[in-house]
C-alpha cells in the first residue's frame, strides 16, 4: 500500500485572545494520498484555514499554539522542522493558493517579477533569460493571455481572474507536490470560477500533484474532489469518498448541508436548514459539539464526545447515533 503524502494525526490548535482560549481545531486527523484530491468543506469558521495553515506552518505564534498533534509530509514531521527547513519547503514541495489574491501580490512589483521571484527562492543561481522563459512558460501553462506582455503588469492592471491565474503560476513555479487552495474561486464571478477550477483539475492531472482543496461549496467540491472530509467547530465530522458521502451521507450535519443546497431535478419547496449557530469556540458544549442543532440526538451525545469511526470501509463518522459509540 503506497503511503499517504501527507499525513496528519490527532491535531489540537488553540488561540490565546485576552477573551479565552479559542479551541480553533481538536484532534483533527486525516491523510491525502499521492495524486489525490482531498476536499475540506464546512461553515465559516470551522477550522479549514486554521488547518491549511498548520500543514504549510503559517499559525502565528502567539496567539496560536500546535497544543499536540503530527503532521507528516513525505514521511518527515513537519512540526519539528527549523523555520529554514519549513522555509525551503514551502513551495518547492508544497505550495498555497490564497482566497484573495490582490492581499497576496504585491502592489509595487511586476506579476512576472513574482513568479520569478518564487523560483529564485529555491534556485538562486539560475540566470536572468532562463528564468525569464519559465516564467513566460508558467504564463502560458495558466492561460494568461499575452505573457510576453503580462510579466510586465502590476497586480492593479490585471483583472480577479487573471490575478489567481498569477497565484496559481506562483504556486506551481517549483512543481510542489503536494497544492492547497484556499477557497481559490470565492472573491470571483462565476463564470471565471468555472474556468479557475477546471484550470486547477488539468493542472494537478499533468503535474501530477496531490491537492488539499478547502472550500464552503459543496458543488465545488462535488465536481473536483476524490475523498471529502466535512468539518464542524474545529472537529471532522465525516469522512468519505465523494459518491459515497452525496449518495448516503452519515452524519447530521453533512445531511443537513447537503438538504440546503437548491435542486435543479426537483421541486423542492422551501430549502431545509439546520437550527441554531455553531457554539462558542471558548465554551465549547460538554459531549457532541453538533448535539444543540441535531434532531438525532440520544442521551449519550450531552454527556460524550463522539469519536470518528468507520461506517464502512473509506466512510466515517463522528456520531454516536450512528457508530453506537
Amino acid at each position: 500500500m503506497t503511503p499517504p503524502l501527507l499525513s496528519v494525526s490527532n491535531l489540537t490548535v488553540h488561540f490565546h485572545t485576552e477573551a479565552g482560549v479559542v479551541r480553533a481545531l481538536e484532534d483533527i486527523s486525516f491523510s491525502i494520498a499521492p495524486g489525490e484530491i482531498l476536499g475540506l468543506v464546512g461553515e465559516t469558521g470551522c477550522g479549514k484555514s486554521v488547518t491549511a495553515s498548520c500543514v504549510m506552518r503559517l499559525i502565528p505564534t502567539p496567539p496560536g499554539r500546535i497544543v499536540s498533534g503530527e503532521i507528516l509530509f513525505d514521511g518527515r514531521d513537519i512540526l519539528s522542522m527549523s523555520d529554514e527547513e519549513v522555509r525551503l519547503m514551502r513551495g518547492r514541495d508544497m505550495a498555497m493558493i490564497f482566497q484573495d489574491p490582490m492581499s497576496s501580490l504585491n502592489p509595487v512589483f511586476t506579476t512576472g517579477f513574482q513568479v520569478g521571484e518564487a523560483i529564485v527562492t529555491h534556485e538562486p543561481s539560475i540566470a536572468r533569460e532562463p528564468l525569464r522563459a519559465r516564467v513566460l512558460d508558467l504564463f502560458r501553462k495558466v492561460n494568461i493571455a499575452d505573457p510576453e506582455t503580462s510579466v510586465n503588469r502590476y497586480p492593479h492592471m490585471m483583472s480577479g481572474g487573471m490575478k489567481q491565474r498569477v497565484m496559481i503560476a506562483m504556486a506551481l513555479s517549483c512543481g510542489p507536490k503536494l497544492l492547497i487552495a484556499d477557497e481559490p474561486t470565492t472573491a470571483l464571478d462565476v463564470s471565471i470560477q468555472a474556468q479557475i477550477l477546471t484550470l486547477i483539475r488539468r493542472l494537478q492531472r499533468e503535474e501530477g500533484s496531490s491537492v488539499l482543496l478547502i472550500s464552503h461549496d459543496l458543488g465545488v467540491i462535488a465536481s473536483m474532489a476524490d475523498r471529502v472530509t466535512v468539518m464542524y467547530a474545529g472537529s471532522i465530522a465525516e469522512t468519505a469518498r465523494v459518491r459515497d458521502l452525496f449518495d448516503d451521507p452519515q452524519h447530521p450535519y453533512t445531511r443537513g448541508l447537503l438538504g440546503a443546497i437548491p435542486r435543479l431535478d426537483r421541486d423542492q419547496g422551501r430549502l431545509a436548514v439546520i437550527p441554531g449557530t455553531l457554539p462558542n469556540l471558548m465554551n465549547l458544549p460538554q459531549g457532541c459539539k453538533f448535539r444543540e442543532r441535531c434532531a438525532e440526538a440520544l442521551p449519550v451525545c450531552a454527556e460524550k464526545r463522539p469519536a470518528l469511526a468507520e461506517i464502512r470501509p473509506g466512510h466515517e463518522a463522528a456520531c454516536h447515533a450512528r457508530t453506537g459509540r
